[in-house]
């Protein structure tokens, strides 16, 4: 009797799920997942990354949290020879609202203000005495940001987008604080 029972439970509670996803699919509201990759900028400087998630409470403003990668780069007044020495790896963890603005079926643009709390971490190659590092700073900015969407089909979208993250370092030529990303994203 009891097996009969949470059957039903399961489909009732089936049934009521894919209905209220239906609905938030149809208003543009419910979850995404999506990440990419920053190309490096120059040859003193590596690949970074982003990887975030969300929830759109409608089809124009939502909310993601975020981790950046944004790789370890050098200032351009740097010798060729110190940018292979040392850099500072900067990630960042971010939490922003969003605003959407759907521009026909299928492209949106958006936009998004938030707090970022970035960790640069120094590093250096001292000459005959081996590696350096510096503890990590957690230092909070003003997150802003910009982009453009590309929705594949209802689940799968694809996206340009622009990050600045503020001032990161005492030293503003030692670390970068902006990522340009190309992401997928994948809604629920």
């Amino acid at each position: 009797m009891n097996t009969a029972r949470l059957l039903a439970a399961a489909a009732i509670g089936a049934l009521w799920a894919s209905g209220a996803l239906a609905q938030a699919s149809a208003s543009g509201a419910g979850w995404h997942l999506g990440g990419g990759i920053r190309p490096p900028a120059s040859a003193d400087s590596d690949i970074g990354y982003r990887n975030f998630g969300g929830y759109r409470f409608t089809r124009n403003w939502g909310v993601e949290l975020g981790y950046s990668d944004l790789g370890r780069g050098n200032g351009s007044e740097r010798s060729q020879f110190e940018a292979q020495k040392s850099g500072v790896q900067t990630s960042a963890w971010t939490l922003a609202g969003t605003g959407v603005l759907p521009i026909g079926e299928d492209f949106s643009l958006q936009g998004r203000l938030g707090l970022s709390v970035a960790s640069p971490d120094a590093t250096a190659m001292t000459a005959g005495t081996g590696f350096g590092s510096a503890f990590p700073r957690y230092r909070p900015t003003v997150l802003w940001g910009f982009g453009g969407q590309y929705d594949l089909n209802d689940s799968v979208g694809l996206r340009v987008d622009y990050n600045n993250f503020g001032r990161l370092a005492d030293d503003p030529n030692s670390t970068r604080s902006d990522l340009w990303s190309i992401n997928a994203v994948v809604r629920f």
